[in-house]
């Protein structure tokens, strides 16, 4: 089940997906570059290269309150706090 689409520029995307099995799969540009079970949420850590410099991606998945929170860091400056 797809939990979000971020479109962070126009020639970069992140997708957040989970199965009903509890696998949570982060998908750059189509790219799966993490990958982990989890029940209340985890930590995906992954790098890409963007305009010919390292990225360095954060994503934070967590059960809150009746939902699903999503905290996505590049290189350390946050881009979604939910």
């Amino acid at each position: 089940m797809r939990y979000l689409t971020l479109n962070i520029n126009p020639n970069a995307r992140i997708d957040i997906d989970n199965s009903i099995w509890g696998t949570e799969t982060i998908r750059y540009n189509n790219e799966t570059v993490s990958e982990r079970y989890s029940t209340f949420g985890s930590v995906h850590t992954f790098e890409k290269e963007e305009n010919g410099e390292t990225a360095k991606y954060e994503i934070r998945i967590s059960l809150k309150f009746l939902r699903i929170g999503f905290d996505i860091f590049r290189n350390n400056q946050a881009i979604l706090l939910n």
